[in-house]
């Protein structure tokens, strides 16, 4: 009769000491084999960063060294680097005196090296760690003998595997340069410290967002604040000496000054921080429950329901627009309030004309390369978006959809339809606000519908893009990460096409869209984009039609 309460007891002395089944004999029981099961899952898509990645990097010195051999033509570039305009985008500009190859490489092309590999930990992390908890693998997981802690480093595992590769091939292309080979590896170095910060950033909103793609949104939208940190501190004060660069972890790591000044130790910031996130992210693991999140869901209605497959769209995908789209628009909003300083550096420099073609405006040339940026951010909002759909369908969501009376066709269209509208409503946005920002300090009200078209104009580019995603999605979804590979290769082309070799920017939509105020409008190129990007989302939607579920 005393067997059951004793067998209780014991069950309850096992669970309060962690050696129960349900969490094996420590908090990190299973970490192995769960390491080992992400990095299989994402073998490819760290092929597929780290050859992007690395090759972008090895093209992108070779087009400099041969675009700039001479003192004198770095010393012209220099001039151009040193601007505001420049230095919001790039960074601060160490050693523009006497500006060499690698201070070009490190001013010039560090940053945007350092942008995906952010974005490439932060979608790793929430993959593996939450992905598996919001469709109840974890749970399956758990029943087995395997910690609380495991899943958690199992995922920062496998995101720090894939940064270290990321930075590995791009050292070992640098090496065939004729760059420095230790100002190469302090680079690479400064490249791998921004994508463990982001790494801890991702296992922290893991555990604050009860969904993957909230918890995702909330690791890009920390991506996105930091951009802004860095580039008010660079602009405010030259070479990372405002406390505005030492906020943000991309300031942390261009302050090494690679090739020029060779610092190590800002490196320790990154790592101290990184650090100190992945205990906060463990610390809030173990005060939540599985499957929830830190922070509430809002509780909806007693009584209703979404009558539309788009109205559940929107439910499902608002906090990802919304992160993306604030970012989007206060960077409008910062660009705009650059456009004085960008006068003022023109006005000083009267010399800068003679280094742009003749007859280009220096002030409308730095604002098209401005809105192209915010286009830029526009596209990564639209493949995160496609990449959601995915999530749902792995995770079972979509098949339980399905099984009502609901075409495919009209749940992956609705899916499209409102990424479509969240990128043209972000575009029109902040195009409004960059305009308005840069009329109150121009005093040049012409400036809100100039700077309006500039944006707009860029919005069939990232319909392509959508448009590819869509395309992959419906006939190649397990390439997927051949999406985010594309989008980095359109925003390093976007940024750097006129110094890369002539044609290696040929599949990149911006190539053929006007650059508004410095280009006349053109609508032919605007007309085919949208037509391309029809094509390939009626293409991914036929596609979508005729293939398995989680194929």
């Amino acid at each position: 009769m005393s067997a059951a309460p004793v067998s209780v007891r014991a069950a309850r002395d096992r669970a309060r000491s962690g050696s129960g089944r349900g969490s094996g004999s420590g908090s990190w029981s299973g970490t192995r084999g769960l390491l080992r099961l992400a990095l299989r899952s994402d073998r490819w898509r760290v092929v597929v960063w780290a050859a992007s990645v690395a090759v972008l990097m090895y093209v992108s010195v070779g087009s400099y060294d041969r675009l700039y051999p001479t003192a004198d033509a770095r010393a012209a570039r220099a001039a151009l680097i040193e601007s505001p305009a420049a230095t919001a985008l790039a960074g601060p500009g160490y050693g523009l005196d006497d500006y060499t190859l690698g201070a070009m490489t490190a001013n010039e092309l560090a940053l945007w090296v350092m942008i995906p590999v952010a974005i490439m930990a932060v979608l790793a992390v929430t993959r593996n760690l939450r992905a598996p908890e919001e469709d109840g693998r974890l749970e399956l997981v758990r029943s087995q003998p395997v910690g609380r802690g495991g899943p958690i480093a199992a995922g920062l595992g496998a995101a720090v595997v894939a940064v270290l590769a990321v930075g590995g091939a791009t050292f070992v292309l640098l090496l065939a340069t004729s760059l420095d080979p230790a100002g190469s590896a302090l680079m690479c170095c400064a490249v791998v410290a921004v994508g463990l910060v982001f790494a801890a950033v991702g296992a922290v909103t893991s555990q604050l967002a009860a969904q993957a793609r909230s918890a995702s949104g909330l690791g890009m939208a920390a991506i996105g604040v930091a951009l802004v940190l860095r580039a008010v501190g660079d602009i405010r004060g030259p070479e990372s000496t405002s406390v505005w660069t030492w906020l943000s972890p991309f300031g942390w790591s261009q302050a090494t000054a690679p090739y020029t000044l060779d610092r190590w130790w800002p490196l320790v910031v990154p790592v101290v921080v990184a650090g100190a996130l992945v205990v906060v992210a463990f610390a809030l693991a173990a005060r939540r429950d599985l499957g929830a999140g830190v922070l509430p869901d809002r509780a909806g209605r007693a009584h209703g329901r979404i009558g539309t497959v788009l109205g559940l769209t929107w439910r499902r995908q608002r906090t990802s627009i919304l992160s993306w789209g604030a970012a989007t628009v206060l960077s409008g909003a910062v660009i705009g309030l650059l456009a004085s300083a960008v006068q003022d550096f023109v006005d000083d420099q009267p010399s800068l004309g003679d280094l742009l073609p003749p007859g280009a405006d220096p002030v409308a040339s730095a604002f098209a390369l401005y809105a192209v940026f915010l286009g830029v951010l526009a596209l990564c909002y639209a493949a995160t978006a496609v990449g959601a759909a995915r999530v749902d369908e792995d995770a079972g969501r979509a098949a339980t959809l399905l099984a009502l009376p609901v075409a495919r066709a009209r749940w992956l269209g609705a899916q499209v339809l409102l990424a479509a509208t969240a990128v043209v409503v972000m575009l029109v946005v902040a195009g409004l606000v960059m305009g308005a920002t840069a009329a109150s300090t121009l005093g040049s009200p012409d400036q809100v519908g100039t700077l309006l078209g500039a944006a707009t104009v860029t919005v069939p580019g990232a319909l392509v893009v959508l448009g590819v995603a869509v395309a992959v999605l419906g006939w190649l979804p397990r390439a997927f990460a051949a999406v985010w590979a594309y989008v980095a290769y359109v925003g390093v082309m976007s940024m750097f096409g006129e110094v890369l070799p002539d044609g290696s920017d040929a599949l990149s939509p911006y190539t053929y869209l006007p650059r508004l105020p410095a280009d006349d409008m053109s609508w032919p190129p605007v007309v085919v984009c949208l037509l391309v990007a029809a094509a390939l989302v009626t293409v991914g939607l036929a596609g979508f039609r005729r293939r398995d579920l989680r194929a």
